[in-house]
């Protein structure tokens, strides 16, 4: 082994489905860069499609939460879907849930009453695809910047329901008992935790910050969750992105929830959190291993420290 104090300190990290990481701790201990300035959303609202007073612009509305005689959130069909119900080889459906009447605002900036609602709405969406017996999964993500894929800046949601389960749901619902023992194995990485659900970065983190949220009791999905699991969990997504936007200065982020299919009452329902500071390269794609320069635990203590209270 080499003396050579300089020599970089190598970790190759696995995480509950197998896949790999290559950490390098010694980049880890580095100085930080000064906080990144907000990115701004340069839209004026006037031509937002999803803003208030443009509601002519998107397709016919099928659902909505009001407060005070106004839209909070409102839910219609993608003018461009992936998935619809006139189509033979790809049937299905694709939403937009809109988040916030604020063009401004982003999902850390609502209150946790708000987020409740939004959450409220998203088990709604869900209930109503289940009740199309041909669909069998359905599919919440969420894409917040242009580097995370969202193609209109105003904060939305999208839902999709398909005949089909993907393989990688299945290759997830493998590794229930696995995700059963995370709170345990994932001890150093917890940085918030509401007695109901906690947030952790993963020792396998895949970008640097990223952050899963996860049920302390078995729940398949955002269906499960009864009026109290909605508020626990809408306040752990409020503490978690908070801090991430407070760490970061609002930069681009995927939030994904991860469900069970419409049929299975067993499967580990968690929400991944994935900021967008760094970008795969060649060596990703070439092999599926990821390279990261962030140490997961040293992230967790930024992010906890950054938690309002």
């Amino acid at each position: 082994m080499s003396d050579d104090k300089s020599e970089p300190k190598l970790e190759l990290h696995k995480d509950y489905l197998g896949r790999q990481v290559v950490l390098s701790v010694s980049r880890g201990k580095r100085p930080h860069d000064a906080p990144k300035p907000r990115v701004g959303k340069d839209a004026p609202p006037e031509k937002c499609f999803f803003c208030p007073g443009n509601e002519h612009l998107t397709p016919p509305e099928i659902d909505r939460i009001e407060k005070d005689g106004k839209w909070e959130i409102r839910v219609f069909p993608n003018k461009f879907p992936a998935f619809h119900e006139s189509s033979k080889k790809a049937y299905g459906r694709h939403e937009i849930i809109v988040e916030t009447p604020d063009h401004q605002k982003t999902l850390s900036e609502l209150s946790v009453e708000n987020l409740k609602d939004y959450l409220s709405m998203v088990k709604r969406r869900m209930e109503a695809a289940r009740q199309d017996g041909r669909l069998k999964y359905t599919s919440v993500f969420k894409n917040e910047g242009q580097a995370a894929g969202a193609s209109l800046e105003h904060s939305h949601t999208q839902l999709v329901g398909m005949e089909f389960v993907p393989k990688y749901v299945l290759k997830i619902a493998k590794k229930t008992a696995a995700f059963s023992k995370m709170e345990k194995k994932e001890k150093k990485g917890i940085w918030f935790d509401n007695g109901h659900f906690f947030a952790f970065c993963p020792k396998a983190s895949r970008f640097p910050y990223e952050t899963w949220i996860v049920p302390k009791k078995q729940v398949s999905s955002l269906v499960g969750l009864d009026d109290q699991g909605l508020h626990s969990l809408a306040e752990c997504l409020k503490a978690a992105l908070g801090a991430l936007d407070a760490e970061s200065g609002y930069q681009p982020y995927n939030i994904v929830f991860h469900s069970g299919p419409h049929d299975w009452s067993a499967f580990p329902f968690h929400l991944e959190i994935l900021p967008r500071h760094s970008t795969w390269a060649g060596f990703e794609f070439a092999t599926e291993v990821v390279m990261s320069s962030s140490v997961p635990s040293v992230c967790a203590k930024e992010l906890g420290s950054l938690v309002k209270t």
